[in-house]
């Protein structure tokens, strides 16, 4: 390797010529950084260069209220120094590679950690102290309230600058999955993170909290036909808690890390885990009307035989259909007596079932002298 010579600079002949070529080169490299560091910088190199693989993101950001801020204004700390801004993009390169590779995850930011993560001095620095807020009809909002406990706005505001209000059209490259649309902190369920109708919440969950007096606080659902109605998996406000129950068991079951809050002090509990019926309704509520918890514990199969057995009224109040006598049980012939009809009654029928496919299947429940108590002892069921 040869060896770089100062003789240049030596040499008074030689030395302006040096001095001249040397600034020329500094100058050039650092219009070259700072053209970069700008093109970078710039919505088109977001959308088309770096995320051009994520339109659901660049879609979400063209339907916001934000659509003509840069994205650096929220994405890049206020006022940061050169350093600071030199080590954001070093950092982004980790993100473009795995852009490059295809090797990114959707959704993108999943958990919204940026949105938990994000100072509020990211909003204030345009929204300013003055601001007259404007929230939807019927509800309160005490911002300062919020100011003061140290929650920063986007600990609710996280869709606000990526408005999904369209049909995701994206797959995971690693899944193949579809794309799905993120939580919205904006919604109650989603207040439910820190508020709470029980005792000793972190946040009250009361309804006066959010709402004023004359708000009809029955959401439209329940004002819609069969709402209430017993007898059947397509009532209203079973389908709705049974889907709300569902959602939450299956997302703690995936959830690979819990959410923190701006100050990483305590969990936020992701949206999906919250159940939608108990953000009005204290837990109790749902068992002071079925008279049985509800929803059923996910361990709730393995015992329930004896609960319905001891309380036959209560099972029916919600299983029992095409007028099955409520004695006979005849609601749990369809997973119990598959082989029969289920809306007719077991006993009468059980006969010609054990005559064609034979009684092992009885003793899948029963003991082997089940039967003689009947049919031997001629104790009537």
């Amino acid at each position: 390797m040869p060896r770089i010579s100062l003789a240049g600079f030596k040499d008074p002949a030689r030395r302006p010529r040096y001095l001249i070529w040397t600034v020329a080169a500094v100058l050039g490299l650092a219009i070259v950084v700072v053209v970069a560091l700008g093109v970078t910088s710039t919505y088109w190199f977001c959308a088309n260069g770096c995320h051009k693989v994520q339109d659901d993101t660049i879609t979400a950001y063209n339907h916001s209220s934000h659509a003509e801020i840069s994205c650096m204004a929220c994405h890049m700390p206020v006022n940061s120094n050169p350093v600071t801004f030199l080590l954001h993009k070093a950092e982004a390169l980790g993100e473009l590679y795995l852009t490059a590779t295809n090797s990114y995850e959707l959704p993108l930011n999943g958990a919204s950690k940026l949105a938990l993560e994000m100072d509020s001095a990211q909003c204030t620095q345009c929204h300013g102290p003055n601001r007259q807020f404007t929230p939807s009809v019927g509800i309160i909002i005490d911002h300062a309230v919020h100011t003061d406990e140290d929650i920063t706005c986007t600990v609710c505001h996280n869709r606000v600058a990526h408005l999904e209000d369209f049909d995701l059209v994206l797959k995971d490259p690693g899944t193949g999955e579809q794309n799905r649309k993120h939580d919205d902190f904006m919604t109650m369920t989603s207040c439910f993170r820190c508020h709470s109708q029980e005792e000793g919440g972190r946040a009250p969950g009361g309804c006066d909290a959010c709402h004023p007096a004359d708000f009809e606080l029955k959401p439209a659902n329940h004002l819609e036909p069969g709402f209430y109605e017993r007898g059947g998996d397509s009532a209203g406000h079973a389908s709705l808690a049974l889907a709300s129950r569902d959602a939450a068991a299956e997302q703690t079951a995936t959830a690979g890390e819990a959410a923190t809050d701006a100050a990483g002090e305590e969990e936020l509990v992701p949206p999906r885990e919250i159940f939608y019926c108990g953000t009005c309704h204290a837990e109790s509520f749902c068992e002071d009307c079925h008279g049985i918890s509800m929803p059923h514990p996910g361990d709730f199969a393995k015992g329930h035989g004896d609960v319905g057995k001891s309380t036959p009224g209560v099972c029916a109040n919600c299983h029992a259909k095409g007028g099955a006598s409520v004695k006979g049980l005849e609601f749990c012939n369809s997973c119990h007596h598959p082989q029969g009809d289920p809306t007719k009654a077991w006993i009468p029928q059980h006969f010609t079932v054990v005559l064609e496919t034979g009684a092992d299947a009885c003793f899948d429940c029963h003991n082997p002298t089940y039967c003689a108590e009947c049919h031997v002892a001629g104790i009537v069921k």
